[in-house]
């Protein structure tokens, strides 16, 4: 029980920070926090707005990006493979996985336990 309990408090961090990083100077959020229970849930979710970034605002989702810190070597492998259909999905999980690094230090660090 306290695995799932983890589990949803992770997401809606992650969903908050990830909120926080799409955030636009004009207070604009392009991708909001969501209440989901699982990172599947919010993949999905997480995609889908990815997509829509992809054809309609590409200059600022590469910006956020490179703000979030994903891996540069990763992102161009990325865009310069054949496989153009699942980029949106294969960012979401990059997104994530570097997110919850950041969650999960930032936990430690407040448990004293780094």
């Amino acid at each position: 029980m306290s695995e799932i309990f983890n589990q949803t408090s992770e997401v809606s961090s992650l969903s908050k920070m990830i909120e926080k990083d799409f955030t636009l100077q004009g207070s604009e959020c392009l991708i909001p926090s969501v209440d989901l229970n699982s990172l599947e849930e919010f993949k999905k979710y997480l995609t889908a707005k990815l997509s829509y970034l992809l054809d309609n605002k590409y200059d600022v989702l590469i910006n956020t990006l490179y703000r979030i810190d994903v891996d540069e070597n990763k992102l161009n492998e990325l865009f310069s493979g054949k496989n153009k259909v699942n980029i949106p999905e294969v960012l979401a999980e990059l997104i994530i996985a570097r997110q919850l690094l950041k969650v999960r230090f930032r936990q430690k660090h407040n448990e004293g336990k780094f």
